[in-house]
């Protein structure tokens, strides 16, 4: 006698293919030169870029969004509406969020009690996903802060280690004891491609 079996599930695997898109983090004290250095790093790498600057403290030539941010929900949706344009325009290819430092007290909603940075986890992991999808080169431009430290006293935030966690190359800006800008190359993270692993400092 025959058993029926019931059929088995199609899976639908993804589609592989290299992302190309760079993703970096530069973060520094304040006037160490990070929106500088983010200028320079796009006109040396042949990038358009665009920036929504969270602090209003960016002063190059790039292209600066208007933003409102009189209230957290005024920046959250602001901010959606604002990577959905620059997502479906072809004039830029580079997105430079200059502030997020700023920009995660701000997402902090005003709800009672700790329900108001679970409003922040979850807004700002919505804009992470966002910005991912875009499909744009991403330079992300923060305090000193927004380096991932483990020690016995501190423990960086979720947010940190998210954001450090999906970048290509860090940098570090500073000021040096003779007054001179300079950046460091903090980390290459380790990618995989077709030969085998590469990775370098």
């Amino acid at each position: 006698m025959a058993i029926a079996t019931k059929p088995t599930t199609k899976l639908e695997f993804k589609r592989r293919s290299k992302d190309d898109a760079k993703k970096i983090m530069i973060y520094g004290n304040d006037g160490s030169g990070k929106s500088v250095f983010a200028e320079k790093y796009c006109k040396d790498n042949g990038l358009k870029p665009v920036c929504i600057d969270i602090d209003d403290t960016n002063y190059t030539d790039v292209p600066i969004v208007n933003i409102d941010i009189s209230s957290d929900l005024k920046t959250y949706n602001g901010l959606i509406e604002i990577i959905d344009a620059i997502t479906e325009s072809e004039e830029f290819d580079t997105i430079i969020l200059d502030g997020l430092t700023s920009l995660l007290e701000l997402l902090v909603s005003t709800a009672k009690g700790l329900a108001k940075y679970s409003d922040r986890a979850t807004r700002f992991q919505k804009i992470l996903r966002k910005l991912q999808m875009s499909g744009k080169h991403l330079i992300f431009i923060g305090q000193a802060d927004m380096e991932v430290i483990y020690n016995d006293d501190h423990q960086s935030s979720k947010a940190v280690i998210k954001i450090n966690s999906i970048v290509n190359e860090k940098y570090h800006c500073y000021i040096t004891d003779k007054g001179e800008y300079k950046v460091d190359t903090v980390k290459y993270r380790t990618v995989k491609d077709n030969k085998g692993i590469k990775g370098g400092n």
